[in-house]
């Protein structure tokens, strides 16, 4: 606990967590004059890469600045390539890398300005008084108005998981240059030989090096990360490129519920993680603003709750919820259809299914819409996969 942290002393806000969504929260509250205070086991920067659009960087940029320019919180890549078995399509919307580092960094000052932190981990949180108290793993009880719980997602029966690796050598071939490579559903195919759908991911990093990642979008159970690592390594051997750093392991579970307690979930621990991509860092960092100004206006956990999950979002989630477990169902070959298709559609139609924050209608509108857009061999593994999805839920 810092020095200047009494256990007696009632906070605004307990923050339980400092990934992404913890700290942004966290932040916000100190900016706008709240006691807050964060515990977390440490403070380190964040070690996995983590990409979004360039647009959701804009929109992070005003979030933690309050204005559109300022320093820059990532590295854009102004254009985003995908490759199936029908060709390469450039998708015409930029692609960023989050520079963890900057971003971290200016988190770490904001709550410096007027939030404390406590290096610990939260054990358990009870009503107390017209508020929360926190109890820490060492003993120590903590009381606030608000906690907000942001330690993460459960496991999940449902992953993504990715095998990466910074390379050196010419990659042209494979991610072009100055470009994103979002899916490459060809590089890893071995004609003949059954796998796990799997995808290459790649882009260009500051050290001059390239990041690429063999990566499974969703398998239950969990696509084994050696499988990943021998795909990837097969393919880096037939390029001739060489290994420059230690390897990048990811493993996001997809299907985890949103933490219950007395405290305010948020990020992976509100269910946020998007169930077919598992994308959420732009989300996540969007989200601390509007919690904290929520706290300011006098909301109480309820509505904070509300805020983070409300109802038109949960039925998004249930819908994407859905499209995962139709992608779990389909083959390396009708997996390659699938996104060959979703990609022909117009930008705001796929953008919009891989948005959490997208009205329902509009999700809905784009399931349809690539349902359509299959060959009648597509649309019927897709009618198969939905099938399975929804025969589970029947029964419930």
């Amino acid at each position: 606990m810092t020095a200047t942290t009494s256990p007696r002393q009632r906070w605004d806000v307990v923050v339980a967590g400092a990934g992404p969504a913890g700290l942004a929260v966290a932040a916000a509250c100190a900016t706008r004059g709240l006691r807050v205070v964060l515990v977390a086991p440490h403070l380190r920067p964040w070690q996995q890469t983590y990409g979004l659009w360039a647009d959701e960087l804009d929109a992070v940029t005003t979030a933690l600045l309050g204005r559109a320019a300022g320093p820059a919180l990532g590295h854009r890549y102004p254009a985003t390539v995908v490759r199936s078995a029908a060709g390469r399509r450039d998708l015409g919307r930029g692609y960023a890398r989050l520079h963890n580092d900057v971003v971290h960094g200016l988190l770490l000052d904001q709550l410096s300005g007027g939030g404390r932190t406590v290096t610990g981990s939260v054990t358990g949180v009870r009503p107390d008084a017209g508020g929360q108290r926190v109890t820490l793993a060492d003993g120590t009880t903590l009381t606030a108005g608000l906690v907000v719980d942001a330690r993460g997602g459960g496991p999940g029966s449902a992953q993504q998981r990715a095998w990466g690796e910074r390379v050196t050598g010419d990659v042209t071939d494979l991610v072009p240059a100055g470009s994103a490579l979002l899916m490459d559903w060809v590089a890893l195919r071995e004609p003949g030989t059954p796998q796990a759908p799997a995808f290459l991911y790649g882009m260009g990093l500051d050290d001059g090096t390239t990041l690429l990642e063999a990566t499974s979008l969703a398998a239950r159970p969990p696509v084994p990360l050696p499988q990943l690592r021998d795909r990837l390594h097969r393919l880096m051997h037939e390029a001739g490129l060489r290994t420059a750093a230690e390897p990048e392991r990811v493993a996001i579970p997809l299907d985890a519920s949103a933490r219950r307690g007395a405290g305010v979930p948020v990020g992976a621990a509100a269910g946020l993680v998007h169930p077919a991509t598992g994308y959420s860092v732009a989300a996540s960092l969007r989200t601390g603003g509007a919690v904290a100004d929520a706290v300011l206006a006098g909301a109480d956990a309820a509505a904070v709750r509300a805020l983070v999950r409300g109802a038109r979002r949960r039925a998004t989630l249930g819908l994407l919820g859905l499209g995962r477990e139709v992608l779990l169902g389909l083959d390396e070959e009708q997996t390659d259809a699938f996104f060959g298709t979703f990609f022909t559609l117009p930008g705001p139609a796929w953008a919009a299914y891989l948005d959490t924050g997208s009205p329902p209608s509009a999700v809905a509108a784009t399931m349809l819409r690539v349902a359509r857009a299959l060959p009648p061999a597509g649309r019927r593994s897709l009618a198969a996969g939905v099938a399975r999805a929804v025969r589970p839920r029947a029964r419930t």
